[in-house]
């Protein structure tokens, strides 16, 4: 994130109806570049995706904690980062390269299904999963066309 010519940073509190906000931030950010139309609703998928999955699974939906959105810019991508302090993402699920298989007899496992993250490994240029020091940090990239 620090090769970024334009860096915006946002923190909000562990609750889902912030999302809305990260998502209306990646948007505008986005009406500064030349990405398409599909490409900001995918962008937004994707950020939405990673801030959920932050207060889902890192804060077990908990309030009160914060995430971090970085969305960089330069003059070939757009770079995002969603850090939390809470649970990290185990390395198995990281290193998953398939989605777990559906269960159609069990539809209150549909929502958390781990197919999530794999939707944003599709969609995005290049992602990445750090943890240092107690920050866990999801980055991701998308090439800017000109």
């Amino acid at each position: 994130m620090t090769d970024s010519n334009q860096l915006l940073r946002l923190q909000i509190d562990s609750q889902l109806s912030n999302t809305t906000l990260v998502a209306m931030a990646v948007r505008g950010v986005c009406a500064m570049t030349t990405l398409s139309p599909v490409e900001i609703n995918r962008l937004e998928l994707c950020l939405v995706e990673i801030v959920n999955n932050a207060i889902e699974h890192a804060y077990g939906n908990e309030a009160g904690h914060p995430v971090e959105i970085c969305i960089g810019l330069d003059k070939n991508s757009m770079n995002i980062s969603v850090s939390d302090w809470g649970s990290s993402i185990p390395s198995d699920v990281i290193d998953s390269q398939e989605p777990e298989e559906i269960n159609p007899d069990h539809p209150e496992a549909w929502l958390c299904s781990g197919r999530g993250l794999h939707i944003v490994n599709k969609l995005m240029d290049d992602v990445s999963y750090e943890t240092d020091e107690g920050k866990n940090s999801f980055i991701m990239s998308k090439a800017l066309r000109y």
